[in-house]
């Protein structure tokens, strides 16, 4: 059985992988927004602040917000269950994500632990904080029946 990683290499694994991940978030984010103010400005300058929050909710925050998400679970579900076996954080420090079996992992696995990892980090971060402890599984782990491991 292979050795399963503890949590700081994987809290460094997620901390790389965040960055990886909001660097193309961050620029979609400045030209959507960018857009967004050049386009309301130039159609209305005189709206209401109200307006103008209604507009920017409707027209640039939320079309975003889901942008990153699906950036998100693409880049976390997608490369969890390719080849690579892990995201680039996790190649970058020679972890993979196994099965029970210790066997690749699905793609619905896959972004079933993106998604766990929300709720890992939403309950004060005990999901993640239970890495540190015992079979070194986060809640994500136990959820969706995965493991982290050292290639």
């Amino acid at each position: 059985m292979e050795k399963p990683a503890g949590f700081w290499i994987r809290f460094l694994a997620y901390f790389i992988d965040g960055i990886i991940v909001s660097v193309p978030s961050y620029i979609i984010l400045f030209i959507i927004n960018s857009v967004f103010v050049a386009g309301a400005v130039a159609t209305n300058p005189y709206m209401t602040e109200e307006e103008y929050l209604v507009k920017y909710m409707t027209l640039a925050f939320l079309p975003t917000m889901l942008i990153m998400i699906v950036i998100s679970v693409l880049y976390y579900g997608l490369l969890t269950a390719s080849k690579m076996q892990g995201t680039l954080g996790k190649k970058i420090l020679g972890l993979k994500v196994v099965n029970e079996q210790g066997e690749r992992v699905s793609v619905g696995q896959g972004i079933g632990r993106y998604f766990a990892y929300i709720l890992s980090g939403i309950i004060f971060y005990i999901g993640f904080i239970m890495i540190a402890f015992g079979e070194k599984k986060g809640l994500h782990d136990i959820i969706c029946k995965t493991r982290v491991v050292y290639k």
